[in-house]
């Protein structure tokens, strides 16, 4: 899974704020160390895109979202959401449904 600029994993606390961010990199390995040493069960995806794109999803967003949801879940681990911020505007995946 290859990572974009501005594209983080974030490890939540039980009240769903941000406790660490990581780099959404390639190694997933090193990743899920990283998560399951914090003992988070639930993470996010926060993606910061230019101020003069749209924070609508692509179909690479929702491909990798789905993706990142379907390799948690057999660690016993959830995606609170995936947001994705564009200047002062933002667009939520579990706001709109799609989680």
């Amino acid at each position: 899974m290859g990572a974009a600029a501005g594209l983080m994993l974030a490890i939540l606390d039980q009240d769903w704020r941000p406790r660490r961010l990581l780099p959404l990199r390639a190694d997933w390995s090193l990743l899920v160390r990283h998560v399951l040493a914090e003992d988070g069960k639930w993470l996010a995806v926060l993606q910061q895109r230019p101020p003069n794109d749209t924070p609508l999803p692509r179909a690479t967003d929702i491909r990798l979202t789905r993706a990142l949801a379907r390799s948690l879940r057999p660690l016993d681990l959830r995606l609170a959401d995936h947001v994705i911020r564009a200047g002062p505007t933002r667009f939520s995946f579990r706001g709109a449904g799609l989680l």
